[in-house]
């Protein structure tokens, strides 16, 4: 009975212990994502919808005497974004994910980093630098791209079937007489 007892006591340290681990874990989890500005995530992806949605309204031309309707679907769109953007909704999955990607300690060096005057430094130009990076990726890819479609043509040409047409082609009739033959004029 005493060593059951005993197994019992262990058991029930050892659990909370884990347990105790996983609260700090995802508590300095939580502590980089606000460093680093990762809360702000679904922020920016909202001003990005609402620059699109905005852009779609400005391209359907709304005259003034529909505005009340445009309204109408503008305070739609904000009460779904309010509802289903928000980082209250997303923040149980970030933590699950940084807690999965990162170990306790390495989650700690990373406060740690982002705390220094260095990790602030990198935390404040890391969009700057991102966007920039997409610029290069965008300007390189103009060139790749070009190449990519010749080698898919040329695929495409040399896995199509024989005798299949062109899209937008038809194939000649069966019973069709060849252009230029008596068979197909009437005299």
């Amino acid at each position: 009975m005493l060593k059951k007892f005993a197994f019992v006591l262990c058991f029930m340290l050892a659990c909370s212990t884990a347990v105790a681990g996983e609260k700090e874990h995802r508590a300095l989890a939580e502590e980089l994502i606000k460093i680093t500005e990762g809360d702000m995530v679904m922020e920016k992806m909202k001003a990005q919808v609402t620059m699109i949605f905005q852009q779609i309204t400005a391209q359907m031309n709304v005259q003034e005497a529909d505005k009340p309707k445009l309204d109408k679907y503008s305070k739609r769109f904000d009460a779904i974004l309010k509802e289903d953007m928000a980082w209250d909704k997303v923040k149980t999955q970030y933590l699950d994910l940084y807690t999965s990607v990162f170990t306790e300690e390495e989650t700690k060096g990373l406060v740690d980093f982002y705390k220094s005057d260095l990790g602030k430094k990198v935390t404040a130009k890391m969009p700057e630098l991102m966007q920039q990076s997409m610029t290069v990726a965008r300007t390189y890819m103009q060139g790749v791209v070009p190449k990519l479609e010749t080698l898919t043509e040329e695929m495409r040409k040399e896995f199509e079937p024989q005798g299949a047409q062109a899209p937008g082609q038809e194939a000649p009739a069966a019973n069709a007489a060849p252009a230029g033959s008596k068979e197909g004029k009437k005299e």
